[in-house]
């Protein structure tokens, strides 16, 4: 049981959404909007209260690991194996397990060639031996992959608009006491490939539900809320978690979160990601570096835009609680990982990635 939480009820929560936090001497949030209301608009000011929740614990870490593919794609020259798989691997289940305390739960993007070799041949070292690995390897250059420590019931790939490039990994999971969580771990569109939509070719063909006009980027929130309405389980907590390459105030993140999604980052009380870069930011590490290895091997970098996330819905008629600063002992606590470099080089490396990763520890209190 958390000792102390902050719970918010299924739907989209203002702060969510206004790049707040809850106050100083407060630790619940509630508001009313749900799933089924318009998803662009959210209802109902949030009161607050203080009170401990019966919950059952899901804890999720996500990043965004950088495929390391060759110039112009990424800057990993092609001699150092996609910026040294392996070594970055080695670097992530440290972070996995010293720093996020072995999550039930854990999503990768950009996965490439490489990674679908050695992530495999790495698993039994992480935690243990605990995580069973979730994906489909179509030999595509950015995919996803689930690892989880939970019962699976279900899981697989599904294309987004922009097939062949842009894509999801969905798992449906037993997390016990009854508790099923819907996980939808996810790549949105970037610059690189993000055209309007358009009947005239597979991969630019949208979701009926994208409005017209819609590029594709606009569409995947879409076409996730109506994946996860028609294959999650009735009752279950929905996860969306990734690289949605938006910001908390665009236009994606407003559709999620009109739609009842909560951003935990900011339901936890953590700093928004500033203008001018730092701290609350999430991607950009390495970027006004020029080297072989994309940056990675430098130690003095500047965080951007905040574009990951792990985002929440609870079921209907129940709260959903988010751990703040690890107050129930669990060794996850909710806010970003790998969001530092590391002290000394790890074979060259000060970065696993050029995304910071995001972690979070939540329940539901159905009472």
């Amino acid at each position: 049981m958390l000792a102390l939480t902050l719970a918010l009820t299924l739907g989209a929560c203002s702060d969510a959404t206004d790049g707040g936090g809850p106050d100083d001497d407060a630790s619940t949030t509630t508001a009313t909007a749900g799933p089924d209301d318009d998803p662009t608009t959210s209802t109902s000011p949030p009161t607050t209260a203080a009170r401990p929740a019966p919950v059952t614990n899901v804890e999720i870490a996500t990043i965004n690991v950088l495929h390391g593919l060759t110039p112009p794609i990424s800057g990993c020259e092609e001699y150092t194996d996609q910026c040294n798989v392996e070594a970055r691997v080695e670097i992530l289940w440290r972070y996995l397990e010293d720093d996020v305390g072995c999550p039930e739960i854990i999503a990768l993007q950009e996965i490439a060639v490489r990674w679908f070799e050695v992530v495999p041949q790495r698993l039994p070292d992480l935690c243990a031996g605990t995580h069973v690995l979730l994906t489909e390897d179509l030999g595509l250059f950015d995919q996803e992959m689930i690892l989880t420590t939970l019962p699976v019931i279900e899981d697989q790939r599904v294309d987004l608009a922009g097939t062949g490039v842009w894509s999801a990994h969905w798992a449906q999971l037993d997390a016990g006491d009854g508790l099923l969580v819907d996980v939808f771990a996810t790549h949105y569109a970037s610059s690189s490939f993000n055209p309007p939509c358009s009947t005239d070719a597979p991969a630019t063909t949208c979701h009926p539900d994208c409005p017209t006009g819609s590029t594709l980027g606009d569409c995947h929130p879409r076409e996730t809320l109506a994946f996860l309405a028609e294959r999650a389980a009735p009752g279950s907590l929905q996860l969306i978690v990734g690289d949605l390459n938006n910001g908390p105030e665009e236009p994606r993140l407003a559709t999620l979160t009109g739609a009842g999604f909560v951003d935990t980052y900011l339901a936890a009380g953590n700093p928004e990601c500033p203008d001018g870069g730092g701290t609350g930011c999430t991607s950009g590490i390495g970027r006004d570096a020029d080297t072989d290895y994309d940056g990675l091997d430098v130690a003095d970098t500047v965080l951007r835009g905040r574009i990951d996330f792990v985002l929440a819905r609870p079921p209907a008629g129940c709260t959903l609680v988010v751990d703040i600063d690890d107050l129930d002992g669990d060794g996850t606590h909710t806010g970003h990982w790998a969001d530092t470099p590391l002290g000394e080089p790890f074979e060259g490396l000060y970065w696993a990635a050029d995304h910071a990763g995001v972690q979070a520890d939540v329940g539901i209190d159905c009472a």
